[in-house]
């Protein structure tokens, strides 16, 4: 039996013996070359009869708790865990800046030395130089890299936070290279076992256009009249050809990917969606033509799944306008109500700004900007009842989006000063991602790693709970495979008997209907070999491949959903559901 008291299992070694042996297991392995690929993890050899008592999933939940306090072994095992989806992800920020430099070497694009702008040809003289002389310039592609991203930060000459922020307008020309960014996004999530990529996107051209349509008509106290002057004046017609090249830039990462042929990348297998963006920063009658546009997009194109409001929190204007904003999102609401709404919101931290502004943001954009999920909320615990709008967000299953490094890097908010444990503890469905991975120089992998490591509280039923909120909540069409939103103890009744790998008739219909529920399979799936995997080798079995890679005739094990362990502080009483027949 397993003792909590003791964290141990009669006749089971003890975490520091197994950890010790998973060591040695390492040093004698080709561990280093199944790691790069993503596909296995390896462990020391347990005697089958001290494991067969525990499930697959207490045993992984066993073997994680052995090497918590490692930050490397970590990364390992989260390397090769399925991570389900990175919800909360900017497209031109998660590019790294050495794909930038030879996306802006394609076009031809020159830079300044001195202040890394990129421009258009041709390059003027004693100002800029084509960018491809980097490439036979050590000095100045390490300079780029450092200023196109957070590399080897100058703190002395700006905050971080500023210098972040400064960075795009920098790179803007290299990132119209839409279809080969979203290529190399989807190649580089799929190499870390991610399945899903919800990114946000704003098209420059059709911003623009929107942009200057508001500000020619000029700002409208009258918000109906307002939207039926902007349509009236052709933004219908902008978000048309917006969709149009959205779906162009979509189908063309596929082509660049090779999918569906003999050589196609991994890439192929991770879907992506998209959030249409308004930027906060802007004179009031700009941000609500580019809110408008962003609605109207939505509902034209089923790669559109939502919408979203992003820029620096704390500009003067952004302040100024915060609850105009949130008085726009409600109306916009009430015209496009299918349309769902995730929100930047919190994004601040005391001496950033006025401590006024840390009392409203994350209930505002709530209550007023109708958000179903929130993004950041690191400044909860400075808000007016605090505790009642995580209490709120707890009984209506609003969703806070971790980003731990992001965080640290701009706002200097780590450790204990996060409220990532308080939203735990309360309940808040909570789902890990990454903001802005390219210019942060990090990926969802790492976040896992430090959620694990800084805060031990959190256990492996709880990152696993986080890897199928990020589905779950996640604003891919269809129904979910599970019978109760954010409930993982039952699916539907049409899959209730099945076995991951082979649905029965009635499952693959509900699959069949379901964009979102097909995605859930696929993540069950491979949580199950991931786990199966560890129990393999913690018994002494050989190395076992992912389902991203399953070799031919590999079966998936049959499985039931029971009731393990609770959590009463959850609006629901979560629980780890999955459980093995033979284990």
């Amino acid at each position: 039996m397993y003792d909590m008291k003791t964290d141990k299992m009669e006749g089971v070694k003890s975490p520091s013996e197994l950890h010790t042996l998973f060591r040695y297991a390492i040093s004698t392995s080709i561990i280093t070359v199944l790691l790069l690929s993503a596909l296995t993890i390896c462990a020391a050899a347990v005697p089958e009869q001290e494991t067969n008592r525990l499930s697959n999933v207490q045993q992984t939940a066993y073997y994680f708790e052995t090497i918590r306090d490692n930050p490397n072994e970590l990364r390992a095992f989260f390397l090769c865990m399925p991570k389900g989806g990175d919800i909360h992800h900017h497209l031109a920020g998660a590019v790294y800046a050495e794909t930038m430099i030879d996306l802006a070497v394609e076009q031809g694009l020159c830079v300044n030395p001195d202040s890394g702008d990129l421009t258009c040809p041709p390059c003027e003289t004693c100002k800029t130089v084509p960018i491809a002389e980097a490439y036979c310039n050590q000095s100045l592609y390490n300079k780029l890299v450092d200023d196109w991203s957070l590399r080897n930060f100058p703190k002395i000459i700006v905050s971080e936070h500023n210098y972040f922020f400064a960075i795009f307008p920098e790179i803007g020309p290299a990132t119209e290279k839409i279809g080969t960014i979203l290529a190399n996004l989807r190649s580089r999530a799929a190499q870390e076992n991610v399945l899903y990529l919800e990114t946000m996107i704003n098209l420059p051209a059709g911003g623009h256009k929107a942009t200057d349509l508001g500000k020619n008509l000029g700002w409208d106290d009258n918000l109906t009249r307002f939207h039926e002057r902007l349509m009236v004046h052709g933004l219908g017609d902008i978000a048309q050809n917006v969709s149009t090249d959205i779906a162009r830039y979509h189908n063309d990462s596929i082509e660049r990917l090779h999918c569906g042929s003999a050589k196609a990348d991994p890439g192929c297998n991770v879907t992506v969606r998209y959030q249409y963006y308004a930027l906060r920063i802007l004179p009031k009658e700009e941000v609500f033509a580019q809110m408008v546009l962003a609605f109207e997009v939505a509902t034209r194109t089923p790669l559109v799944v939502g919408v979203n409001l992003v820029g620096a929190e704390d500009d003067w204007r952004a302040r100024l306008d915060y609850s105009l904003h949130m008085r726009m999102l409600a109306f916009l609401h009430s015209i496009y109500p299918g349309v769902k709404i995730d929100l930047h919101a919190g994004e601040l931290a005391l001496g950033l700004v006025p401590t006024e502004d840390l009392r409203f943001h994350v209930r505002e954009a709530i209550h007023t900007g109708h958000a179903s999920r929130i993004g950041h909320g690191v400044d909860i615990m400075y808000e007016h009842d605090s505790l009642e709008i995580m209490q709120e967000m707890a009984r209506n299953l609003t969703v806070i989006e971790i980003l731990l490094t992001s965080n640290e890097d701009l706002l200097n908010v780590v450790g204990d000063e996060h409220p990532f444990p308080i939203y735990l503890d309360w309940g808040v469905p909570i789902v890990l991602a990454t903001d802005d991975p390219g210019i942060e120089r990090t990926d969802l992998t790492e976040q896992f790693v430090l959620a694990a490591y800084r805060y031990p509280e959190v256990n492996y039923t709880d990152f696993k709970r986080f890897v199928r909120n990020s589905i779950e909540f996640s604003f891919l069409p269809g129904d979910s495979i599970w019978a109760s939103l954010g409930n993982y103890t039952q699916v539907v009744e049409a899959c209730i008997a099945d076995t991951c790998g082979s649905p029965s008739a009635n499952c693959a219909v509900f699959l069949e209907k379901s964009e979102k529920a097909r995605v859930q399979w696929q993540l069950e799936r491979d949580l199950a070999e991931f786990e199966e995997g560890i129990v393999e080798l913690l018994s002494g079995g050989s190395a076992c491949s992912s389902c991203l890679n399953l070799s031919k005739g590999t079966t998936i094990p049959v499985y039931t959903y029971k009731v393990l362990n609770t959590y009463p502080h959850d609006h629901y009483a979560f629980t780890e559901g999955l459980v093995y027949k033979n284990g």
